[in-house]
This record gives C-alpha cells, structure tokens and sequence, in this order.
C-alpha cells in the first residue's frame, strides 16, 4: 500500500511538473505565435493592395484591362486569391479581372463580429469600391464561393453581368444528401476545433496544410490566421446555405455551371457512350452504372443550378475532382470566355425615362 502511495505522489509530482512547464512555456509561446504572423508578412508583401473597407483591410488584386471586369471568389479553404493564380493570369490578359481573400484569409484583416453570410457580399461589394473598380461584374466562384457569389448577385442585381460557378456549393446540399442517407461531414472536425483553441502557441505551424507547389510557401505562412478564419465560415456553412437559397433567380445572365467528373465516371461514361449514348441522362450521368451515390447527388445539383438562369447550361470536366479550378485552368477560362462573350452582347440596362413638362 505504501508503495502504491508512493508511487501515485511520484505520478501527481510529474503530472505538476508538466503543468508548471507548459504554464511557463505559455508567454513566450504566444510570443511565438505573434513572431511568426508578424515574419510571415514581411516575408511574403501583399498581392496587389490592401484596401480599407472600414476600419479593417481586405487584400484584393486586380489586373488586366477591359470589361466586365471578372472577379473571382474563393472556395471553403485558406486559399485566397493565391487559388485563382493559374486562371488569373490568362483571363488578366483579356480583360479585367480581380481575385480577393476574404476577412482573415491570407494578407486580410480577420472580422472579429459574428458571421453573417451577407457580410461577405458587402466586404467585397466595399473592397471593390475601395480600389477603385467599377461594375459590371462576371462573378466566378469555386465551391463554398458559390453561395457567396449567390448572396452578392442578390444584393447587387443590378452590377452582375454573369457567372461561372465551378463544382459549386448548393443551398439545398445538406438536405438532398440526408434525403439520400448520405453523412453530411463535420465542416470543423474536434481535432480542429482543438488545435485551433491552441492556435496562439505557434504549434498549428508543426502540421501543414496541402497546397500546389507554386503557392504553398504563401499559404503555409498565414495558415493559422487563415485556419481560423476558414473555420469561423465553415461552422455557420448551413445558415450560408439558407441565405444563399433566397437568391435564386440569376435572371438572364449567361451562366456555366462547371461539374466534376471523377476519372472512374469519365471512363464509364465514355464505355457507355459508344455502345448506347442515348442512355446518358440530360446531366451526364450514365444510368445503371456504380457511380457512387453521393456523386450522383452532387451532380443532380449542378445541373439544378445551371437552371437558376434562363442561359445557363452545364458543362461537364471530365478526369476531375474538385479542385479542377486550379488544375485544369483551360477549362475556367474557355467558360469565363464564353461567358464574357454574352455580356457583352446582351448586357440589360435600366430603361430611360424622358420626363418633359407639359405644353402651356
């Protein structure tokens, strides 16, 4: 028995010990921390400017010249513009365009007010204001950005001149995948949670997060600031989804919904193609083949959307997976062409209306 006391005294010894140390450690832990954000943007200066959109700064790059000017939106990830880079660089060469991170991404002041969908609209609505751009808009977005690109649309109806929407977000997701018994996911998992509650230690910079080469220097600098940025939209994504289902009239605007296909569909599909084509539904899908359900969902709802315009159609990307945006830039750009093409064909204006005083 003593020796059982002994050794719990000898366990309870260590256990404080431990706690002193980290308890210790914790000031010049955060100081880390602040270091490391502070080295991250002297290290890597701002792409294209910051500008104030009312006592806080939203990075935002525009370049090119021409219209409507294209403005991309990025996904649910710590991208930022840096993840329109390979298409920003080919349509900048044909006409305006302009890529921003949003509240706390990258180079941009975090919010610190309670998440509310259409702030993101208004942000950008201000930073485009802020430096100096003028409408009309081709708004492009991937995933999570389409439903923000929704809410702008809505709120802005009348500086949207089209869009391209690439494997985007649906309002109605969450619900056609429980309609199917699909799991929905955790859009912040307890892991993240927890190592986003020890963010101020420095010790998120031991894990990395997966980007291209060509950019993963950027991102791995700001990734906690931008982790917890990510996470504050991730956890309201359903109340996102809902706001964004209330703008679901894009009009006559020319609209290409861009929709994945994973090589194992693209190789069914094109089997299925050369024997018996007329079996392909109007979405692409190969009728009785074994594509996963969750990816029949996920297309059923990209050809839902491109119906949300009177010139919308869907375009299917085969041998894809959801980051085709950054991987196949060809097929971002041939859509935002065509797009563009249309605007500037058929752009509505508001009606003028002569008033002139009656004859005395």
């Amino acid at each position: 028995m003593q020796v059982m006391q002994n050794g719990w005294r000898n366990i309870t010894a260590r256990k404080a010990k431990a706690i002193a140390f980290v308890l210790a450690c914790m000031p010049a832990l955060s100081a880390c921390e602040t270091f490391f954000e502070a080295e991250a943007v002297r290290d890597y200066p701002v792409e294209g400017k910051l500008v104030d959109i009312g006592g806080r700064r939203i990075q935002i790059d525009c370049r090119g010249e021409g219209g409507p000017t294209v403005v991309f939106q990025s996904g649910g990830d710590m991208l930022g513009s840096l993840g329109w880079k390979p298409v920003m660089e080919r349509v900048s060469a044909r006409t305006r365009a302009c890529a921003y991170s949003r509240a706390g991404i990258l180079w941009s002041d975090p919010a610190d007010t309670k998440f509310e969908p259409e702030d993101v609209a208004r942000d950008l609505h201000a930073a485009l204001e802020a430096a100096g751009e003028k409408p009309p808009y081709v708004m492009v977005a991937h995933s999570r950005g389409g439903l923000y690109n929704m809410i702008f649309a809505g709120l802005y109806r009348d500086e949207v001149a089209g869009m391209v929407l690439a494997d985007s977000s649906h309002p109605d997701q969450e619900r056609r995948f429980r309609d199917a018994g699909l799991p929905t996911g955790d859009y912040v998992t307890p892991a993240q949670e927890l190592s986003l509650a020890f963010k101020w230690t420095g010790l998120m910079r031991l894990s990395t997060y997966p980007a291209d080469a060509s950019i993963s220097d950027e991102v791995r600098a700001f990734y906690p600031k931008s982790a917890a940025a990510n996470a504050r939209e991730a956890r309201e994504r359903s109340h996102t989804m809902e706001v964004a289902g209330r703008y679901r009239d894009l009009q006559n605007w020319p609209l290409v919904v861009l929709a994945r296909e994973l090589p194992e569909q693209t190789q069914a599909r094109k089997r299925a193609d050369a024997h018996d084509a007329y079996l392909l539904s109007a979405d692409g899908l190969v009728a009785g083949s074994d594509t996963p359900e969750s990816e029949v969902v996920w297309r059923q709802l990209q050809a839902d959307l491109a119906t949300w315009s009177s010139r919308g159609r869907l375009q299917i990307v085969p041998d894809s997976n959801h980051a085709f945006f950054f991987h196949r830039p060809d097929m971002m750009v041939a859509a935002i062409d065509e797009v563009l093409a249309a605007a500037r064909v058929v752009r509505r204006t508001q009606p003028r209306v002569n008033w002139r005083l009656p004859a005395e």
